[in-house]
This record gives C-alpha cells, sequence and structure tokens, in this order.
C-alpha cells in the first residue's frame, strides 16, 4: 500500500505545480510579471497562497518554473534531432512535425509563453540560461543540417530556424485563420531542399 500512496501523493504534487504554473503563465502573459501578485495566481490555481510557497520561493522561482518546463519540452524536440537511427532528412521532417503537433496540443499555452518572451526586461535575469539552450539547438541543428551536405551549414540551420519561428508566430496570431498544414508540408518541401544545394 505505501508505494502507491507516494505515486499518490506524487501526482498530486504535479498536478499542483502545474495548476500553479498554468495559472502564473497566464498572469503573467496577460497583465504584465510586475503587475502580478501571488494572491492572484492563487486565486486562479484554485489553491492556497500557503502551497504556492511550498513549491516556489518566489515569483522569480515561478518564472524560473515556467521557462524551464518550455525548455524540457524544446529538448523533446531535440531527442528527435539527435536521433542517430534516422537519417538526417527523416530527423529534420519528423522534428518539424513534432514542433507542429506541440503547437497545435496547446496553442494557448505557447501563445502565453510567446507574449511573455516579449517582457525583455523580465527574461534579462535568464538570458545566459536561454542564450545557451539557444546555441545548443542551433548547434544540434547545425550538426543534422551539415550530415545533409550543405556548404554552409549553420547559416542554413539559422535560415530554418527563421522559418519555423515565423510560421508558428504566425499561427499563434491567426490560428484558425492561418493554414497551418499546409505551412507545415511547404517547410517540409524546404527542408528536401537543402541537400540539393
Amino acid at each position: 500500500m505505501c508505494p502507491r500512496r507516494k505515486e499518490q501523493v506524487e501526482e498530486i504534487r504535479s498536478k499542483s505545480i502545474n495548476q500553479i504554473l498554468a495559472a502564473a503563465l497566464d498572469l503573467f502573459a496577460h497583465k504584465g510579471f510586475h503587475n502580478t501578485t501571488i494572491s492572484q495566481i492563487a486565486k486562479k490555481a484554485a489553491i492556497s497562497k500557503g502551497l504556492i510557497y511550498n513549491y516556489f520561493a518566489s515569483k522569480e522561482d515561478l518564472l524560473g518554473g515556467i521557462i524551464d518546463q518550455a525548455m524540457e519540452t524544446g529538448e523533446e524536440i531535440m531527442d528527435t534531432i539527435k536521433n542517430p537511427n534516422l537519417d538526417p532528412q527523416q530527423a529534420l521532417e519528423k522534428s518539424i512535425d513534432d514542433v507542429f503537433a506541440m503547437i497545435e496540443s496547446n496553442p494557448t499555452y505557447w501563445k502565453l509563453l510567446m507574449a511573455l518572451s516579449f517582457q525583455e526586461d523580465i527574461l534579462k535575469q535568464f538570458e545566459f540560461k536561454l542564450r545557451k539552450q539557444e546555441f545548443k539547438n542551433l548547434e544540434h541543428l547545425t550538426d543534422l543540417v551539415r550530415k545533409m551536405g550543405v556548404k554552409e551549414p549553420q547559416l542554413e540551420a539559422m535560415y530554418l530556424s527563421a522559418l519555423l519561428d515565423g510560421v508558428l508566430l504566425h499561427y499563434i496570431h491567426f490560428q484558425d485563420h492561418y493554414p497551418l498544414h499546409k505551412m507545415k508540408e511547404l517547410l517540409k518541401a524546404k527542408t528536401k531542399e537543402i541537400g540539393n544545394h
């Protein structure tokens, strides 16, 4: 009976943390980080203020939790890009499919995260961590593109990243009015051109 109780406690803990992070992200994106209080987050998450402090020491700690959560999702996409069992073209196409599936599954989350990312003064304290992750991702994508025999793999990787960011930004902005699936197929078609350079 004891191990099952531990699992239940962990499940409750995980659910509470996700509720807190979702409420914090929503309020930070809509009201701004500085204008949001822990009390407001607790109310939106429908939990006690004390419980928030049980998991997070401060608003900054909460923001760090949101960023870590997003970075973990990004790491899952990178696992596809680094998969040695896929040829470079397959890995690139599958990673694009994974990114689009991730965005489609929770567009509100990514829209809020995007809104938060434009609050530069807030993200300054996490700049080193974010830049490090961005460079790491670009490095992996560059390695993948290099395997496709491209002359300037880093430039090509940067170009692909910019294309993907642009498509996703437009989808988050226009949502139902945006031809997401057609754009995904167009983007995948563009990756086929890379190996022909």
